[in-house]
């Protein structure tokens, strides 16, 4: 498959996650923060750090693969 249809569809993913899933998500892998570091900026837990980043991945794995609803 193309490699823009594939980057468009993650994009269209992307912005369809919720503003502070896209936050948490660029702060650990734009901004180089730890999961702690993220947690205290975002306010929240490790955990939900780790829930967060495994959630938006899975998203955009299922765009790449075109199994985006």
């Amino acid at each position: 498959m193309m490699r823009w249809l594939r980057l468009r569809r993650m994009r269209r993913a992307f912005r369809a996650i919720p503003e502070r899933d896209r936050a948490i998500f660029g702060s650990v892998r734009f901004d180089d923060c730890d999961y702690i570091e993220t947690a205290e900026r975002h306010g929240c837990t490790v955990a939900e750090v780790e829930q967060t980043i495994a959630r938006v991945i899975l998203a955009l794995d299922r765009a790449e693969r075109d199994k985006w609803p």
